[in-house]
């Protein structure tokens, strides 16, 4: 989590669909400050979409962002997937789903509100390296 879903007309060449996922990922990181590892892009290409739009973006994210901080990732997604496609702003349409932490899982383990992330990834390191001592022990 989070989970980005981008719909695009065109086929997107290998090159393209890269630059988008560092851009996702980095916009991702900076602005809404979590781990890089939580980052999921996925892509469908060559899909007719509605309204003669060029992109369709469709992203879950955790819930407890400020509103400024979820326009500045709804601005920065739109410049850079305009840039590196080649296509206007408005030809973009973006759609951004605030979900509650408690209803998203992440490696078998609840995800944590924004901002709890370092105690979170401590606690499941440590769960991870007992659950793979205890395998090799077997």
């Amino acid at each position: 989590m989070p989970v980005y879903s981008l719909t695009s007309r065109k086929t997107l060449s290998t090159a393209k669909k890269q630059q988008l996922v560092d851009l996702f990922t980095d916009a991702h990181c900076s602005i809404m400050v979590a781990p890089e590892q939580f980052v999921h892009v996925l892509f469908s290409d060559g899909i007719p979409i509605f309204d003669r739009k060029s992109l369709y973006i469709h992203a879950n994210v955790r819930q407890g962002r400020t509103p400024q901080t979820i326009e500045k990732m709804r601005e920065t997604l739109i410049e850079g997937c305009a840039k590196i496609l080649n296509v206007k702003a408005n030809k973009i349409h973006i759609n951004i789903l605030e979900i509650q932490a408690k209803w998203i899982m992440e490696g078998g383990y609840i995800m944590p509100d924004p901002g709890e992330e370092d105690e979170w990834m401590e606690k499941v390191t440590k769960d991870l390296a007992a659950r793979e001592n205890s395998l090799v022990q077997k």
